[in-house]
Formats: C-alpha cells, structure tokens, sequence
C-alpha cells in the first residue's frame, strides 16, 4: 500500500468520524454546566464524586483514573475526587484502594457536569483495577472477553528480571524459552516467537523474532504493568497474534489540571548474588497544568552465572536504557510524544567452554500518541517507529560482525471511539505497518525484504443485565518484497497475503463474583522471510535451515471456556482451551548435513496441528493476615498431520506459595514472610526430529526430560522516611541449591542441568 493511499483512507475515517460524531448517552446524576465560551469551544465539564466503604465512610488516598486520558487524582480527607475540564466523551473511571475490591465504571461527558459516588467492598485480595488489552474499552479483569492476566504493582516488582520472558514466567500458560540468562522468549500456551505478539503500550514491536536466540528487547522495570492474553487476539492486533499479546504499558503522563504543578521521583536498586548482578531504575516526572513530563534510566549488569555444581561459562550480560515522554492536554484533546533507547550485549553459552558468541542488540523506538474527543466520541491517532540492530559476534574480542540483522519499523494506528449505539461501545480500527529488514556481516541467512500490511477492523462490546457480549472481525491485507540475492539463490519478487479474523465472547454473572465465559477467537500468522527464504548455517539453532517460499499464512480457530471468582477472599480462575491450527509452520530433518558446517538439515513445511490444555491460578486468604495462591498449567501440542507431539511444549507445572503479612507499627510497615515454589513434570512427548537432534547433541546418549522442584523463600518490609516509605524485599531463590534443567532452556544440550542454583535477591524502592 502506498503513502497516499494510506493517506486516502486515514481521511476517509476522518470524515466517517466527523459525519457521526455526537450521539449521546444519559450520564449519572447531571447537573447544568456553565456553557463554554468562545466561537468554536469545546465542551468541558468536571467529574466529581465521593469514594466510600459500604458503610459509608470516607476512603482517603484512593485512586481514581480516567483510563481514556489517563489522567487520575486520589480522594481527600473526605474521599472526595474531581477532574476539572473533561471534554465530551464516554469514558472508564477506576476505582482503587489498597485493602478494597477496585470498580470501574462507564460515565458519558456531554453538556453536563457528573457526579458519581462509589462504594468499595473490603477485600483482603489486591486484585488488578483494569486492563486494557484484550478489548475495544477498559474493563475489570473479571468482565475481560478473553483470558487476561495483569501482572502489577507488588507482583511486577518482585517479578522483575533481565528479559520478559522469566519476568512473566510466573502467569499461569506462561512459560520463557532461554538461551542462558539473558534471552528469555515468552511463551504462551506452547506458541513463541512470531506466534507471539510483543506490545509497548500498544505499539507492536518487531524485534526479529523469527530466531530462538531473538529475544524482544523491551525494558520492564519502570512499567506499570504488563497485560497478558492468552490466545488469539489478531482482530485488534493483525498477524502474530495467534497465541496471544504481552503489552507493556508504562506509568501514565501525569498532568496538574486543576492543581498546582509538581515534579517527583521514584528509584530502585536490587542485587542478585548468584551472578554478581546490580540494576537499578531511576524516574523522574512532573507537571504544570496541562503539560506533563515523564524521563527513566534503567541500567543492569551481571557475571556468569553458577550453577550447583560449576560456573556456566560466558552467561553474563548487560543492559541499558532510557525512556522519555512529553506531552500536553488540552481542551481540544492532548498530544504526546515518546523516545526510548535500550542497548543490550549477551554472553552465549556454547559447548566449547573456549568459546565466547555474544549478541549486541540496540532498539530505538519513538512514537506520536493524538487524541480528539469528538462529542460523545473519540480519535486516537498514533505513530510510531522502531529501528532493531542485532551484531552477532564469534568471541568477545573481535570487531568483525558475523551475522547482523536491521529491521526498521512504521506503524501507524486509527482507533475511532464511537458514540454509544443502544447498549454497544467499540471501536473501528485502521492500522498499518511497514517493516524493512536489511543484512550485512560476514554471514547471510535470509534476504533483505520489505513489508507492507494494512488491517481494518470493528470490535464492539455490549452488557445486557447479567450478560456481557463481545464481537469483532478484521481484515488484513499484506505484501511482501523480496530482493535477488544470489548467495542465497532467491530471485526478486512479491508475495501477498490476506486474512479474515473474528472474535466472539460471552460472559454470564452467575452473581456478583462468578462468572462463566466462553470466547471463539480466529487468529492469524503471515509466513516470515526466514520461514519462506532461509538458506544456510544457523548458529542459534545448530542447523541448517532451508525455508520453503510456497508456505501459506497460518490461521487458528480457539475456544476457550472458564471460571472466574472474585470475592473478598477468594479469587480464582480456571479453563481449559483448544487451539486448531490450519498450515501450522514446522521444520523437520532431512536426514542430510551439511558438508562445510556439519550440522543437520531442516526443511519448512506446513501441516495441522492442535493445542489443548488446561490453566488456572488461586489466591485465597482466610485470614487478613494469610495468604494462600498458586497457579497451574499444562498444555498438549499435536502435529494432526503427522500424528507425532509438537516439539518444545513446556511440560506440565504448579507454582504455590503462602505468605503471611504482619501488623506492623509506624515506624515499620507492612511486613511479610513467604515460602513457596514451583514443580515442573518431566516432558515425556517428543517429536521424533526432536529426540534425533537431542540424541546428535548428546553423541547418541540420547535425552530424557526430569522432573525438578524449587523451593522459594521471601520478605520484606517498610520504614517511613520524612513522608515516603523506603520499602524493602528479599528473596532467596532455589533455596536447596537444586540442580536441573528446565525444558524449555536451549543451552541444556551444550551443558548439564545449566539452570541458577541458589541465589539470593535484595531490592530497595522508593520515591521522593
């Protein structure tokens, strides 16, 4: 698709927005307001209101958000709340307080101030107020049409690791495929890499996942919270959104609308023993009225990593980072704009413990974030840009580039908010996305292409008493250009692909905290270039790789059904899925090596596959004091075609964990002890081709898949500094000094039981 033809269309939303813009809903509890003045003035109001338990007494400090604007206040010594110059719109407003169930509530802005007064239930479970992922407008994640876990506040920062994957290995149906410490891939109900779309704050990133060792290379400890859904999600998303989306949203732009102006701080610093491993995240942001600015530095480092019994050679890594975001809110809407840099060098473990591969990776991504308030509706334009430099090196020492890879990224994304239609809320969608991928180095693997993708779309949510009903579909179109190489025997041409996707989801409230919910969702994954052109030595995966042009774009059909609970003391949510794949995309050994590097060949191919399973996760507390949660998963993967297991399918695991929280005194708060774990079955289904790799990577001693246990241990605690808390968490993982080796670990064929042993973790954070 061309400039002006994106262009083209960009307007003609434009018009259809215009043109329809101004319906209306009746909004709670009205009152007149002074009209605007000035030729042309946008409508502005205030949203005011009272937060209170069910007893009516006042709550202070409770958080209350506009999601749409991102803008929030805490209520006063009253439980008071209001936001002043709130143009038209239908907005989510999110309740929270520690110690209470979290609400949001739908409100429409027109013509009239709104007062809306809210009741918290007490409840002894700190529970996600929002998520925003998984559907056209925020929800509480019980109301989610599909399976979403947010993982934030306490549980993201002790979570917190060097890459995504093990910081989200934790989520129940979430796993990390590694290659030491310092690649860490998410996988989501058995589906990784370009199966798995990676978001920052909403903006897809393309960071050349198509390799195991290509790991995305996004920052997570100054996040707010990362929202996860597991399965297909490519009727908001497009391609690679078969198995499921991570999206990484940051701490909202704060403003001083209606208060003074301010600047503020956080900082943290942790240290790991094991390898020797410092990091720390250090924010700064601030206001004056309508202006906000938001600015982070987040750097880590670490030294080989010893195992129970020795040191795992060249498994150190570092990273370093900043993000900076500025922008302005206004009366006609509100203007941002975000830079973020992160630099990354990886030590690789390989079988030679002389050898010292590395991977050097720099990310800049940049974005553009518009939004109109249109009446009753809204527009929200968003840009973005991304630039992916990966330098593959064969030792530490050398200069001299074996394999690089540079991708650079366009999107551009048109989310129009419409009015209310009766009792339905959605959006209509235009997104597009242009990716150019160049080569250079000593190697070459696949050739330099570019892509262009355009998808449309319409995602529509409804409540209807005790029901909640969702409904999208989406359309997209996607060409790719190739150009001649000749190293790798391809000719210069042009594929084109194209895709239809829906999503239906059904929730029922059996009463107020149970719910039933069964979501249909088609998914959709155009092949890669290195699916369809790789030709040559793969180091990453100790093979030869030959890709196969005549490959067809993927396309799931998933079904999930599930409980959800959610009291004061209880929550819990369990399913199960089934995800039929159609031209699912595998390699297979040809039984040929390769005569210059000796490593197998694999060739590309596509078959049918299907993915079940079954995931739940529990927190219970029967006292204040006393907590209870775990989670656990299992997923089976099939190739229907060849009737063998899909390979690398994490095996079944339980994690549990039970805390107790102290009363504490002013002077040291909130205290807790906890111990838990995680056990991992053995993974007992093999691809035949898997087990004949594993049996060449052994010199035919041939691999079996144990079962391992690790003990976890925590604490930590509060002081009060002037008017701050200074908080404090520590955490001694793999308690025993366990020796094993996870499944999902790509470097367990070049050493034995290569996972952490004991290692203990202190974290200090506070603001200022």
């Amino acid at each position: 698709m061309t400039p002006k033809t994106l262009w083209n269309n960009v307007r003609a939303l434009v018009w259809l927005v215009a043109a329809s813009a101004g319906a209306q809903t009746a909004v709670a509890s009205p009152r007149p307001m002074s009209p605007p003045t000035g030729p042309g003035a946008p409508a502005l109001a205030r949203i005011t209101g009272r937060v209170t338990d069910t007893t009516g007494a006042a709550l202070v400090d409770a958080r209350v958000q506009i999601v749409e604007l991102g803008r929030s206040v805490v209520t006063g010594t009253d439980g008071r709340y209001t936001f002043v110059s709130v143009p038209s719109g239908v907005y989510s407003l999110s309740f929270a307080h520690i110690g209470y169930a979290p609400q949001v509530r739908r409100v429409t802005v027109a013509q009239t101030d709104v007062s809306l007064d809210i009741a918290l239930k007490e409840s002894v479970i700190e529970l996600p107020s929002v998520q925003v992922s998984a559907s056209a407008t925020a929800t509480d994640p019980l109301s989610s049409p599909q399976p979403t876990t947010v993982l934030g506040a306490g549980d993201l920062r002790t979570a917190q690791a060097p890459t995504l994957g093990e910081t989200l290995s934790g989520l129940a149906g979430v796993h990390s495929w590694s290659t030491g410490v310092g690649i860490g891939k998410p996988v989501i109900r058995g589906l990784t890499s370009n199966r798995v779309l990676v978001l920052d704050n909403g903006q897809r990133l393309e960071t050349q996942q198509w390799g195991d060792e290509h790991a995305p290379n996004i920052e997570t400890a100054d996040a707010d919270r990362i929202e996860v859904i597991r399965g297909p999600a490519s009727v908001l998303y497009g391609s690679d959104a078969l198995g499921g989306v991570i999206n990484v949203i940051p701490k909202e732009l704060p403003d001083a609308i209606g208060q003074p102006g301010f600047v503020r701080g956080s900082i943290s610093a942790a240290y790991g023993s094991n390898n020797r491993s410092p990091d720390g995240t250090l924010a700064f942001e601030g206001a004056n009225q309508g202006f906000g600015f938001r600015a982070s530095l987040t750097g880590r480092t670490s030294d080989d990593v010893r195992t129970p019994d020795y040191v795992l050679w060249n498994s150190g890594n570092r990273a370093a980072g900043g993000s900076g975001t500025v922008g302005y809110r206004g009366t006609w809407g509100s203007l941002a704009g975000t830079f973020t840099q992160r630099d990354e060098r990886i030590g690789l473990t390989d079988e030679d413990p002389t050898a010292t591969p590395t991977q050097r990776i720099a990310t800049r991504v940049g974005r553009i974030d518009l939004a109109l308030p249109l009446g009753a509706a809204r527009l929200e334009v968003t840009t973005g840009y991304e630039r992916n430099r990966r330098r593959e090196f064969e030792d530490d020492t050398t200069s001299t580039v074996s394999l690089g890879l540079l991708s650079q990224t366009y999107t551009a994304d048109v989310h129009y908010h419409h009015a209310p239609l009766g009792r339905f809320l959605g959006v209509l969608g235009l997104s597009s996305v242009r990716t150019t991928f160049d080569k250079f180095g000593e190697q070459t693997l696949i050739p330099s292409t570019t892509t262009n993708g355009v998808g449309v779309y319409a995602f529509e949510q409804a409540d209807v008493g005790r029901w909640n009903f969702s409904l999208g579909a989406r359309y997209d179109y996607r060409d790719l250009d190739v150009e001649q190489d000749t190293v790798l025997s391809v000719a210069a041409q042009t594929r084109t692909y194209n895709s239809v996707t829906g999503n239906l989801g059904v929730l029922y409230h059996v009463s107020d905290p149970v719910a039933l919910v069964l979501n249909l969702g088609r998914g959709f994954r155009a092949p890669s270039s290195f699916d369809l052109f790789a030709n040559g030595v793969h180091e990453g995966t100790v093979a030869f790789e030959h890709g196969n042009p005549n490959l067809t774009v993927e396309k799931s059909l998933n079904t999930d059904l599930a409980l959800r609970v959610q009291s004061g003391r209880l929550a819990l949510d369990i399913g199960g899925f089934v995800n039929v794949i159609q031209d699912y995309i595998y390699t297979f050994p040809t039984g040929a090596t390769d005569s210059a590097s000796g490593f197998p060949i694999f060739d590309a191919t596509q078959g049918n596959a299907r993915l079940t399973g079954l995931e739940g996760s529990l927190q219970y507390h029967p006292t204040r004091s006393l907590h209870f949660q775990g989670t656990a998963d299992y997923v089976q993967g099939q190739n229907t075609s060849t009737d063998q297991p899909l390979p690398n399918m994490p095996p079944f695991r339980a994690t549990y964990t039970v805390r107790y929280e102290g009363v504490g005194s002013p002077g040291f708060q909130d205290p807790y002890v906890s111990i838990g774990g995680q056990s991992n079955a053995a993974q007992t289904r093999l691809d035949p081709a898997e087990r004949q790799f594993y049996e060449q990577a052994f010199d035919g001693a041939g691999y079996r898949s144990t079962a391992y246990t690790l003990m976890n241990l925590g604490g930590g605690f509060g002081f009060p500094a002037g008017s701050k808390v200074v908080r404090f968490d520590f955490a001694l993982r793999n308690a025993l000094n366990t020796r094993y080796a996870d499944y999902l670990s790509r470097i367990k064929t070049n050493v034995p039981d290569p996972g952490m042993g004991r290692t203990f973790v202190a974290r200090v954070t506070t603001e200022f």
